[in-house]
């Protein structure tokens, strides 16, 4: 049996500056999806009991502008399913977050298995969020500026799977 000195061992890719950029961005991004997800479990009931005052606003603003009350309406109704599913939304933004953790340590690892993971991470909760809440102006703002986020990711961590295994 021969040895092998550690120079004829083979070589585990190394992690390039912007994979350990990104990741350690995503890690920083991770804190505040975990923070952001218990503070939406408990402010959910706080915006509950704004419906009353907001619908009041809905039917004020009915009369000088029908499309502004409409938007209140579809606000409230938003804040009524949010609160509804904040159980399930929670677990979902929760899962994702670990996802996301996972797949960046995975990629730190330079295994393409782990872009895969964080990916799944990073849609999943808009998706379900999407499905569960619905499509508004109020939520299709912030879907959007999720999305762009989003994307500026996935378009950076896309250039750097070709150097994973």
């Amino acid at each position: 049996m021969e040895n092998q000195t550690l120079d004829q061992q083979p070589q585990a890719k190394n992690m390039n500056a912007s994979i350990n950029v990104l990741t350690i961005l995503t890690f920083i991004g991770c804190v505040f999806a975990f923070i952001s997800a218990i503070f939406s479990l408990y402010s959910s009931g706080k915006s509950m009991e704004r419906i009353p005052l907001m619908q009041e606003q809905a039917y004020q603003l009915s009369e000088t502008s029908e499309t502004a009350a409409e938007i209140m309406m579809q606000s409230i109704d938003a804040i009524r399913k949010q609160y509804e599913n904040r159980y399930l939304l929670l677990i979902v933004n929760l899962l994702a977050t670990g996802l996301c953790v996972f797949g960046a340590l995975e990629m730190r690892k330079m295994r393409k298995n782990g872009f895969y993971l964080w990916l799944t991470g990073e849609l999943l909760p808009i998706l379900i969020t999407v499905a569960i809440i619905g499509f508004n102006l109020m939520g299709g703002i912030v879907l959007g500026a999720s999305l762009l986020f989003a994307g500026v990711f996935i378009v950076l961590y896309g250039l750097q799977v070709k150097h994973m295994h």
